[in-house]
This record gives structure tokens, sequence and C-alpha cells, in this order.
């Protein structure tokens, strides 16, 4: 009894922690200078709406959604792709080199991004890629792309053999048994991946700060922080920008969390 009321305090301590500060911001968003400052936990007196409509106007949060939007919908698309395929390859077929490929891409987890910005910043220099959203995606996809695979190689090891090879007993090539086979039972794994990647891409702020210059391609991360430089006394419009800013992600979450949870557990049970 004891433990569970520990357990429950902790809960309810966490939950005000990191709700807290989101209810802070959206409060916030709907108010002037003077009420943030009067009385930053109290409702507002007059919900001001009109800072919505400047964060998405005249600050141009909303040309900077899109993009952000395009980014992630195209960083996921290709690593959706191209993960679930090398899986497959990984977890059907005994390779000699599996076990390097396995180790390689596992090593591409532990390398920081900040360790190879030099080298990277040099590549898109030398080939003339800065202001460019598909170096942007690719890059993106690069660095989450061990990840993908690692988590859909565990799960698609985890899948019963004999649906294979009864497909392939019908007259089903590989072609066939991972589109028709493979992949639909893999939807668990790759939605909890994909979301992670979205996630990711959507949050980035480094690489578009060093590489996307013109205005008009920028990303919504980095145009919150071009927001805060230039409305920064403005703090009714930049909560509302960062209301704007996390919404979409909050919405993803809240809405897939079950098939996270569910694809996250459902690799570490062999058959």
């Amino acid at each position: 009894m004891r433990n569970k009321i520990v357990l429950y305090i902790f809960v309810i301590v966490m939950a005000i922690v990191f709700v807290g500060p989101m209810l802070f911001t959206l409060i916030s968003s709907l108010k002037d200078n003077k009420e943030i400052f009067s009385s930053p936990f109290s409702l507002p007196e007059i919900f001001r709406f009109e800072n919505y409509v400047i964060a998405w106007q005249e600050a141009n949060m909303s040309k900077y959604f899109l993009n952000s939007l395009l980014i992630s919908m195209a960083t996921v698309i290709i690593l959706a792709i191209v993960s679930s395929m090398a899986a497959f390859t990984l977890s059907r077929f005994n390779l000699k080199f599996n076990r390097f490929l396995a180790l390689f891409f596992l090593l591409g987890m532990m390398i920081p991004m900040h360790t190879v910005l030099v080298p990277v910043s040099y590549l898109i220099g030398t080939l003339d890629l800065k202001n460019n959203l598909i170096a942007l995606v690719l890059l993106y996809v690069a660095f989450s792309l061990s990840f993908s695979i690692i988590v859909l190689t565990r799960f698609m090891k985890g899948i019963n053999s004999s649906l294979e090879e009864a497909a392939i007993m019908d007259g089903a090539g590989y072609f066939q048994v991972f589109f028709k086979v493979m992949l639909p039972m893999s939807v668990p794994a790759i939605s909890t991946v994909s979301i992670f990647n979205f996630l990711g891409a959507w949050n980035n702020i480094l690489f578009p700060l060093l590489f996307i210059n013109d205005d008009r391609l920028k990303p919504i991360a980095l145009g919150l922080l071009n927001f805060n430089g230039e409305r920064g006394s403005e703090y009714g419009p930049l909560m509302a920008a960062i209301v704007i800013t996390i919404l979409v992600p909050l919405v993803v979450y809240l809405l897939f969390q079950e098939k996270v949870e569910n694809g996250m557990a459902a690799g570490s049970v062999k058959e």
C-alpha cells in the first residue's frame, strides 16, 4: 500500500512538471504582456486569439509550418521504405555480411550528430546544397536510418517464419512476401519508428540553422527561433507561436501512442 502511495505521488508530481509548462504556455498565448506578468497563472480576462493571427500570418509561421510538414513527411516516407527493406533482408536472409551490416548500423547510432558537422558542412558546401530541402531531408534520413533498421529488424525476426514459408510454397516471390506478408505485419513497428522519425525531423534545428538561409525554406523550429529574435518582447504572440510549433507533434503522439507502445514491446517477444 505504501509503495502504491509513493508511486501515485511520483506520477502526480511528474504530471505537474510536464503538463504545467504546457498549460502556462497555452494560457499565456491568449494574454498580452501586462496580463502575463501581473497574473501569470490565472485565466485571461480577455481571450486574445489575435495572438495566433499575428504568429500565423505576420510572423510567417504558416509558411514555416508547411515547410516542416513537407520535410517531416518526406523523411518518414523515405525512412519507412528503405529501413523496412533493409530490415527484411537482415532478418530473413542468412548472408555472410549480415553481422557486419548489423554492426555497421549499430555503430551509426553511436556517432553523435555534432561530431560530424564539419565534414557534413564541407560536403554540403562543396556540392552547393545549401538552401535545398531535398538535401535536408536526406540528412535527416541518414541520421535516423540506423535506429529505424535496428528496430524493424528486431521486430521482423519475431514474426513467425511459417507465414513466409506458406507464401513461398504458394508461389510467391520474395518481393511478394515482403509487400504482402512482412510489410502488413510490421505496421506496428513501422508506425513506431515513423513517429519517432517525424518528431525528430519536426524538432530538428541544428541542420536548418547551418544549411538553410532562405527565409522561404525555413522549417518551423528555425522560424520560431527567428520569431523570438524579432518579436521577443511580444510574449503573447511568441507563446502562440510556441503552441503552433508543438501542436502537431503533440497530436501525432497522442493519436498514435498505443502503436508506439505496441511496436516497442512486440520486438522483445520471440516466436
